[in-house]
């Protein structure tokens, strides 16, 4: 894997403890972490890959990601999956 995964793969599981900490209250339910996500990701995205997604698009981005993983076509790592995806789309 090259550091550039690497670092990825690092911000989105940085991004799911976060996430879940801002709802532990629901025990990370949140019907909209997409968008939660999207706007936490937003400002860290550029230093991985040289540009800043739109939020809308980054939000429907995960979204489909999501599904692909529920689906089994995510791999073992879903982190690695969104990191891999996320790079081959905007990087």
């Amino acid at each position: 894997m090259d550091e550039r995964i690497e670092a990825l793969t690092e911000l989105f599981r940085n991004t799911a403890v976060a996430h879940h900490e801002a709802y532990s209250a629901t025990d990370g339910d949140d019907p909209a972490w997409p968008v939660w996500y999207a706007d936490y990701l937003s400002p860290r995205l550029p230093e991985h890959l040289g540009t800043t997604p739109g939020k809308e698009e980054l939000t429907d981005l995960l979204v489909q990601l999501d599904q692909d993983v529920k689906a089994g076509n995510g791999g073992d790592d879903w982190a690695v999956y969104y990191a891999e995806s996320v790079a081959g789309r905007y990087g």
